[in-house]
This record gives C-alpha cells, structure tokens and sequence, in this order.
C-alpha cells in the first residue's frame, strides 16, 4: 500500500506537467497559426529597384545578360492591372526630356506608302525590334540566356524566340526572316549587334518616334538594324536601336537606350499564344467605330 501510496502523487505531479506542456504547446501553435494576415497585395508600395551591385560576368569576362527583364523599372509587369500603388513614372522606358526621340524622317512620299497600322483583331507579329520596342504598350517580360558563343532571346508576348551569334560574319545569301540574321561583336561592356536579312512583311510597331500598333510602319529588304545591349548594374539592362533604311528613310533613326529591370528569381516562364478570330460571322458584327478608333487612336 506504501509504494501505491507514493506511486499516485507521482502520477500526479506527471499529468500535470504534462498537460502543462500540452497547454503551452497548444497556446504556441494557436499564436503562430493566428498571426497577424499577409498584407494585401492592393496595399503594396511599389518602388523602383535599386541597383543592386555589379553586373554579373560570364567565363570569358564578359557581361552575363541571363535573366528575365520587364520593361519598367519596377522587375515586375506594371500597366493598368497591376496591384498596389507606384509612381507612373516607373513605367517609363527612359526619358523623354532627357533622351528625346525624335520622329523617324522618310523619303518624300514613302510615308504614305509605307505607313500600315496593325488592323484591329490581327495579332502582333514576333520579329526584329518590334518584340521589344511594342512593350512599351504590352508590357511583356522577355528572358535572356547567355553564353560567350551566342544570347538567346525570348519573348512571352509576342511568342518569339531568337539567337544571338557573337564573333561571326553574316551568311552570304541569308534568306529573310523575322528576326533576321544577327552578328554580334563586344565593344568594351556593350553587345553591339548587326542585324540583316529581315523579312519586309513585318511592320516596325513603337519604332521612329511613334506609339503603339496604330503607327506602324513597313521596311524593305534593305533595312538594317544596330542593336546596343548594356547593363551597367545587377538589376537593369538598357537597349537601343539604329534603323537604316536607304530606300525610304533620309537618314538613320536611332531609339534612346531603353530600359529593362530585372524580375524576381522565383518567376516561371509562361507562354501567352494569340490566334487570329476564327468566327467570321461575329467579326462582320464588330463595330466600325470600334476598329476606326483602333487603327486611328495614335495618329496626330
């Protein structure tokens, strides 16, 4: 009876240091599931990035571009959707008081001609510069893979996939394309790019001192194209443009070096496919005023 006796404040005391430690278990479960809510994505304040250090190098030494970019300076999609609060100004490619663009100049009367606005509905064509210069409208992402013998170039929209060769001619007789024949060479930390060969059924949309797909314009067979690509910092690159175009331009255009930032490394890659309206029936019923406003709304 004496060891009984003595066995039950033992049991005792056991219980209750156990549901002690049950109880502030419990309470330390409770408080961490019943924390204070993430904040609301609406309540965000949006920023630019900082620059955040030196740009990365390949094995070669030089500058690595591998990354995926958006064409603001905020490393994430900003237009009309987006959530939170952010200076418009952050949208902005570069400058337009500090580094104008003026308006392309053409030939007497090749305006006329060779000015074609993106008919309402028609998806926007994948090529050379238009898959990055038309982001200042679509806002698009683009990712860039880098290797000292060549940079590949991807676009979500318009889907577009393109290859850089670094330190090589171009081919004698290339056959056009959309994105052309591109020879790149190294000047100090720039990528300057030649391009030729690019196919004359793609318009230039945002290119030559116009907005959008209502001022597109035509080229010919003999345009060519200087690309400059930099990144002077971990988290921006710039791009810049020289079109030449003796057939119908009086003299070369060249862009302001755009701006591109750097988005987070935890985002995927997604495809976004356009297909032209396949229900004619319900294309006869769209608006007139509708498309006029479309094809019309950029002009001046």
């Amino acid at each position: 009876m004496t060891g009984m006796n003595r066995s039950f404040p033992y049991r005792f005391a056991v219980a209750g240091l156990t549901i002690a430690a049950t109880l502030l278990i419990g309470t330390t479960l409770f408080s961490q599931n019943s924390s204070a809510p993430k904040p609301s994505p609406f309540n965000e304040e949006i920023h630019a990035l900082p620059p955040g250090g030196p740009p990365p190098r390949l094995s070669d030494g030089h500058i690595d571009f591998t990354g995926r970019y958006y064409p603001n300076k905020g490393g994430r999609m900003l237009d009309s959707a987006t959530p939170g609060h952010y200076d418009h100004s952050l949208e902005q490619q570069f400058d337009p008081k500090v580094t104008p663009e003026e308006k392309i100049s053409f030939k007497p009367g090749m305006a006329a001609k060779y000015m074609s606005p993106v008919p309402y509905g028609v998806c926007d064509q994948a090529g050379t510069p238009s898959a990055w210069t038309m982001q200042d409208n679509q806002h698009a992402p683009m990712e860039l893979i880098s290797s000292p013998s060549r940079m590949v170039l991807l676009t979500e929209y318009p889907l577009d996939v393109r290859m850089i060769y670094m330190n090589r001619p171009h081919p004698e007789d290339p056959d056009p394309t959309f994105n052309g024949d591109s020879s790149a060479h190294w000047e100090g930390d720039t990528l300057v790019v030649d391009v030729t060969a690019l196919d004359d059924r793609l318009r230039n949309v945002a290119v030559g001192g116009f907005n959008g797909e209502g001022n597109a314009w035509l080229h010919t067979d003999q345009e060519h194209i200087i690309e400059r690509w930099t990144r002077p910092s971990k988290n921006y690159i710039t791009y810049q443009i020289t079109i030449e175009d003796p057939k119908i331009l009086t003299k070369p255009w060249t862009s302001a070096p755009r701006i591109w930032s750097l988005a987070s490394s935890d985002e995927e890659w997604g495809e976004v496919f356009c297909t032209h309206n396949e229900e004619p029936e319900e294309w006869k019923h769209i608006d007139k005023g509708v498309i006029d406003d479309y094809e019309n709304k950029f002009k001046k």
